[in-house]
C-alpha cells in the first residue's frame, strides 16, 4: 500500500477518534484526491484500508463509505467491501425504520426533525428519554444516527451493486435482508427503493421463452436487468427476426431503444419512446407487468418461463433502463428441440387475460 495512503488513513482515523469534524473533512478530501489521481491501484488501496473501519462508523463519518464508493468509480476493486457495506447499509435501514415510532412515543407525535446532522443532538436527546424503559443508550444513539446517515450508506452501496462481480459476491441471505429492510423505508427514501431493486437483480439466470404462434422455445441466460421494461426491449432485440432462421416474427425494436436499454443514454423521452413488441405471461398464466422486475417472474418447475403474446395497442416506455451504470446481459443459448418445446407447452398454464394492460 502506498505510504501516503497509509498515512492519510491513519490521520483520518485519528480525526474521527478525536471527533474533529473539520479535520476529518479535510483529511477525507486529501485521501480522495490521492485515490483519484493515483489510479486504480491507489483507489483499491484506499478501499482496502477503509473497509475494516466502516462497520463501526455512524453519523457524519458515514461519508467515509461514500468515499469508498467513489474509489470504485475511479477504478478501484470493490471486493474488500463485500462483507461490510451491504450489512452496514442494511443495519442503517433497519434502525431508520424504527425511528418514527420511537420518536412518536417520546414526543407524543411531534414532527420529526429533518434528516440533517445539525438536528442530531436534539433527536438523540429526545430518544434518550426512552432509554431506561425500552432500549439502552448505545442502541438509541445508533438509531438516531441512522436518521441522518442512512442515505450515505445507501449511496455508497448503490455504486457497488450496479457492478456484477460485487453483486454476485453478496450472499443471498444478505440480499434478502436488504430487500426486506429497503421496503420498510422506501416510502421516504428513493435510494432505499433502488437498493431493494438492485438486491433483487438476477445474474446468470436461466430464462425459457415460448412462442405459441410458431410453437418454438428458446433457452436464454440473463443478468443485470433492472426491470421488465428493459427486459421487454432486450427480448425483442434478441428474438425478433427471420422466422426461417428460427426467430420470432415481428417488427424489430429501433437501435436507439436497444442502446438505451444497454449502455447508451437511458432517457428516450417522448420523441422516441420504446414500444413493447410483446405481452408477457409467466408459466403459471399470470401477466408479467412491465413495471415489475425479472425476479418477480414466478418460476415453473424451477425455471422462469415467459410466454409471448401479440401486443394489443401501443405501450410506450420512455426510459431504456433504470440503472444507468449497470450493464445487462441477455444471451440466446439455443433454440429448443421440438420435443423439448412441447414438454414445456404441456406444462404452462393458459394466459389469464383479466388485466387491462394484458388485454
Amino acid at each position: 500500500m502506498p505510504t501516503e495512503i497509509t498515512s492519510l488513513v491513519d490521520d483520518l482515523v485519528a480525526q474521527m477518534m478525536s471527533r474533529s469534524g473539520p479535520g476529518y473533512r479535510q483529511t477525507l478530501h486529501r485521501l480522495g484526491e490521492a485515490a483519484r489521481t493515483g489510479g486504480p491501484e491507489s483507489a483499491t488501496a484506499v478501499i482496502e484500508a477503509l473497509a475494516p473501519w466502516l462497520r463501526g462508523l455512524q453519523g457524519d463519518y458515514a461519508m467515509t463509505a461514500v468515499l469508498a464508493g467513489a474509489c470504485v468509480e475511479w477504478g478501484g476493486s470493490p471486493m474488500a467491501l463485500v462483507d461490510v457495506l451491504p450489512q452496514r447499509a442494511s443495519e442503517a435501514m433497519m434502525l431508520n425504520a424504527a425511528v418514527p415510532e420511537f420518536w412518536a412515543r417520546a414526543t407524543r407525535w411531534r414532527p420529526l426533525p429533518e434528516p440533517v446532522s445539525a438536528s442530531c443532538d436534539r433527536l438523540v436527546k429526545t430518544l434518550g428519554k426512552l432509554a431506561r424503559r425500552d432500549v439502552d443508550d448505545g442502541s438509541l444513539t445508533r438509531m438516531a444516527m441512522s436518521w441522518f446517515d442512512m442515505e450515505d450508506w445507501l449511496k455508497a452501496l448503490i455504486t457497488l451493486l450496479v457492478r456484477a462481480p460485487f453483486r454476485t459476491a453478496v450472499a443471498a441471505p444478505v440480499k434478502t435482508e436488504l430487500r426486506e429492510r429497503a421496503a420498510a423505508v422506501a416510502d421516504r427514501s428513493q435510494r432505499a427503493a433502488w437498493v431493494g431493486q438492485l438486491a433483487a437483480v438476477l445474474d446468470d439466470e436461466p430464462l425459457l421463452v415460448l412462442d405459441p404462434r410458431t410453437r418454438r422455445g428458446y433457452a436464454l441466460t440473463m443478468g443485470g436487468i433492472g426491470d421488465n421494461y428493459q427486459l421487454h426491449t432486450l427480448l425483442a432485440d434478441r428474438l425478433i427476426g427471420d422466422p426461417e432462421r428460427g426467430l420470432v416474427a415481428g417488427e424489430r425494436p429501433a437501435r436507439s431503444w436497444v442502446e438505451a436499454a444497454t449502455d447508451g443514454d437511458p432517457n428516450l423521452g417522448t420523441s422516441d419512446p420504446a414500444i413493447r413488441r410483446f405481452r408477457l405471461f409467466d408459466g403459471h398464466g399470470a401477466y408479467v407487468y412491465p413495471e415489475g422486475i425479472p425476479a418477480d417472474i414466478e418460476p415453473l418447475d424451477g425455471t422462469r418461463v415467459l410466454v409471448l403474446h401479440a401486443p394489443k395497442g401501443t405501450f410506450v416506455m420512455g426510459l431504456g433502463r433504470v440503472f444507468e451504470h449497470m450493464t445487462p446481459t441477455l444471451e440466446v443459448d439455443r433454440v429448443l428441440e421440438p420435443a423439448q418445446t412441447q414438454v414445456w407447452f404441456d406444462r404452462v398454464a393458459p394466459a389469464v387475460e383479466n388485466d387491462l394492460m394484458a388485454g
